[in-house]
């Protein structure tokens, strides 16, 4: 049974029967029209006409180069002895060449004409050449041309009237052969062959210059083939030949386009197999009408992902709006979304996804948990003898859409193992579960984070191009055509057949998805219903298939994937408390900077499982260090030289307050206000960090090692990393957190003494205790 959902497409509006074929000019007819030109042309008619006078201008050339040989040997003897010999020599052998099927009569005139040139250019180098030589060649040459005008007469000129056109000089082929395959057009020599016409288009097989032009030649001249052929470049689309001749190329002259205006998203449009396990999602028609744009959602054991790249204006947010909403309404697909730029690319995608990340912390978070769930699904797998990943409800394939992703994958801080794992999952995802749909306005190497690999995996399911101004993006996706140059359409744009498949490349525009206004999407943010047929309101009709049932996803994914939304609402809530500081004068704007985040301090944000390498921290044979001495008691701040803002934290902290939540509390102050004023109070040296999340005055606190601190938070990052993957073992800290075997192995130690590992099981692994609910506590009690 299949399940489709196309609904009514620009398609199927504008069908019509086609109109009767036309012959059309072939390409012989171009070829004798061509020639039947030239012939007329006065050019040609005189050609053998001239051919006396020519020989004697190179008679008296090479007498002219004999007298420059005596200039410079100054023997005129020596030099005319060679030149006799040489002429008579040539002579000769034109002689035998020339005298095969002539009469005898026109040897005799031959072998006169070679004597005649040999006695005068020998006489003409010893003596020189001056008027009385150059008038006796004249007339000697011009009496011996008589015969060969004789013979070869002038043609008589063609009737006055100018003869009726075998076909319409304004017609496709007509115009082809005047300014595209004409000497100096856009593919000289080239030519059109089997016509077929409709009312709607017209076909034609291209056959190139071979060896001299190809696609990309033919691609790269897209512009000036619709100057030549007088029609906008969205009505011209060039593909590969189905024959696989590389000299041919197929080309289709669009005469009523579906593309020309805007494609309103009429619903899901999903064809789905279950009986196959394929699934594809049409993304708009092609330009020449023949059929979708498909997107490859699922084949036999696999889902798909894909590359979407189109600069500003191109349309590619709301490709992706309709894509993922067509792939919602299977029932089978849970989608998350990361975006770099907080939800601003997309916020009806970052409303509606199951897990929306909102800048790079988070993502990173959602990327961690993606990598253990492939991990967990190879297990699952391997252990249940499957071979691949088959959709259902209650497990369902899992599409992560990392939009504007070069921003991650090429994040100072996180780049590198952001692009290792999306790496990993685009290598082994598809038999699992999932599938990474990467989107970009560039398409260049910093898209994947410098991988060939990552573009290699991900390009191997689907490729959609959309106009971008990024110039290297044809060379590193290697591409036929220059996305630079299509038209400023939004949504026009190219799929891209994957390497060795039989898909098209060609042009097609996607489905539009209407917007909400400013004033819509407040109310929908406070709780209103979105307006009808906007992406806000399609995306809300057709909701993921959630994951509850998938026991595996939900442990792999762990705490992160649990607190996700919390996660959303505090980086919201700080962004809020950030602009309200801002308005009642709380901070500067000028003098405000953000404090960048650590690997540690960003791990916290985003969620447990965060790996963080310190290099050096956990010494094992460093000797404990005692401090002999305590600090001396800071002096009281200077209250004219702190902020109003860090006054008050201080007069908390000296009051007792400890805590950042507590210090927020009391104060009244945002988070981003109380961190301002904590930066300027431990920049002063007033206040210091105790341990985590805990501050206090610096003349109360003894002096802390630094690599105690850091051995503390790697503990407590190696606590989250066992509770939230299950797997306390050695090889897994060293993998995850960039530390030694022998390091593992004391983290591991340590976690025993404080209660989170028991006794070790049958295989030898100890046993978790802690479950994921009471991590928050059980770091807590580390802390403390």
């Amino acid at each position: 049974m299949v399940h489709t959902k196309p609904g009514l497409t620009a398609v199927e509006a504008m069908a019509a029967p086609p109109a009767p074929a036309s012959t059309g000019p072939t390409a012989a007819q171009i070829r004798a029209d061509r020639e039947a030109r030239r012939r007329d042309r006065m050019r040609y008619r005189l050609r053998h006409q001239t051919a006396p006078h020519k020989v004697l201008v190179a008679v008296w050339s090479a007498a002219w180069l004999a007298r420059a040989a005596v200039w410079l040997t100054g023997d005129a003897e020596a030099v005319a002895a060679a030149t006799a010999g040489t002429a008579g020599l040539a002579a000769v052998i034109v002689a035998m060449v020339l005298r095969r099927g002539r009469t005898r009569q026109v040897r005799t005139w031959l072998y006169t004409c070679l004597a005649a040139a040999v006695t005068w250019l020998t006489v003409a180098a010893g003596n020189g050449v001056d008027w009385t030589m150059t008038a006796a060649l004249a007339g000697i040459g011009f009496g011996l041309a008589t015969p060969w005008w004789r013979y070869h007469r002038i043609p008589n000129v063609t009737p006055a009237t100018a003869p009726t056109p075998a076909f319409d000089l304004d017609s496709v082929p007509a115009l082809w052969a005047a300014n595209v395959a004409s000497k100096g057009g856009a593919l000289p020599e080239s030519y059109l062959t089997d016509p077929q016409i409709s009312a709607n288009k017209e076909r034609y097989n291209v056959q190139l210059r071979a060896g001299r032009q190809s696609i990309a030649t033919a691609m790269a001249a897209l512009t000036l083939i619709a100057s030549g052929l007088h029609v906008a470049q969205e009505d011209i689309v060039l593909e590969r030949h189905d024959s696989g001749d590389a000299s041919r190329v197929a080309l289709t002259v669009v005469r009523k386009s579906p593309i020309k205006v805007s494609q309103p998203y009429r619903g899901p449009q999903l064809d789905y197999d279950p009986a196959t396990g394929v699934g594809t999602v049409f993304l708009g028609p092609y330009a020449d009408g023949e059929g979708l744009a498909p997107w490859k959602l699922f084949s036999h054991n696999s889902i798909w992902g894909g590359l979407v790249v189109g600069g500003i204006g191109s349309g590619k947010s709301r490709l992706l709006e309709a894509l993922l909403c067509s792939m919602r309404d299977s029932g089978l697909v849970t989608t998350f979304y990361g975006d770099p730029q907080g939800g601003t690319s997309s916020d009806a995608l970052a409303s509606n996804a199951t897990w929306a990340a909102r800048g790079n912390e988070q993502i990173m978070a959602m990327l961690r948990g993606l990598d253990r769930l492939v991990y967990w699904r190879g297990i699952e797998n391997s252990a249940r003898g499957r071979n691949g990943f088959t959709p259902r409800p209650d497990r369902p394939g899992i599409l992560a859409v990392l939009d504007e992703c070069h921003m991650i994958l090429s994040d100072a801080v996180y780049g590198e193992e952001a692009t290792a794992i999306c790496e990993r999952i685009g290598r082994v995802g598809r038999k699992l579960g999932i599938a990474l749909i990467l989107a970009s306005q560039e398409g260049d190497l910093p898209t994947f984070g410098g991988s060939n690999g990552l573009r290699n995996a991900v390009r191997r399911g689907n490729t959609v191009v959309l106009r971008t101004t990024n110039t290297q993006t044809a060379s590193v996706l290697n591409l036929d055509f220059d996305p630079t140059l299509l038209p400023d359409l939004p949504g026009y744009g190219y799929t891209v057949a994957p390497v060795g498949t039989t898909d098209r490349t060609a042009p097609f525009r996607s489905y539009y998805l209407a917007e909400l206004t400013d004033d819509e999407l407040d109310a929908v943010h406070a709780g209103a219903e979105p307006r009808e047929g906007t992406s806000h309101w399609w995306l809300a009709h057709t909701p993921d298939a959630p994951l509850d049932g998938d026991l595996v996803a939900l442990r792999a994914l762990g705490t992160p994937y649990a607190e996700r939304n919390v996660a959303v609402e505090a980086a919201r809530a700080e962004l809020t408390g950030q602009l309200d500081d801002l308005i009642s004068g709380r901070i500067d704007a000028v003098e405000f900077a953000t404090p960048k985040a650590t690997p540690a301090d960003a791990g916290q944000a985003a969620g447990y499982g965060k790996v963080v390498a310190f290099p050096g921290a956990l010494n094992l044979d460093a000797p404990v260090q005692t401090p002999t001495t305590a600090a001396a008691p800071a002096a009281a701040p200077d209250p004219s030289g702190l902020t109003p803002a860090a006054r008050d934290v201080y007069q908390a902290i000296k009051a007792g307050t400890t805590r950042k939540g507590e210090l927020v509390t009391l104060t009244g102050l945002s988070d981003s206000g109380v961190i301002k004023a904590l930066s300027e109070l431990m920049a002063r040296g007033d206040v210091v960090k105790a341990r985590h999340g805990h501050y206090g005055l610096a003349g109360d606190q003894p002096a802390t090692d630094a690599a105690d601190v850091a051995v503390d938070e790697l503990l407590r990052q190696a606590v989250a990393l066992v509770v939230t993957s299950g797997i306390p073992t050695p090889a897994m800290l060293t993998r995850r957190l960039t530390v030694t075997t022998e390091q593992a192995r004391w983290l591991l130690d340590r976690m025993t003494e404080t209660g989170v590992l028991g006794p070790a099981g049958p295989d030898g692994t100890p046993t978790v205790l802690v479950t994921a609910d009471q991590l928050d506590q059980t770091l807590a009690d580390i802390d403390a």
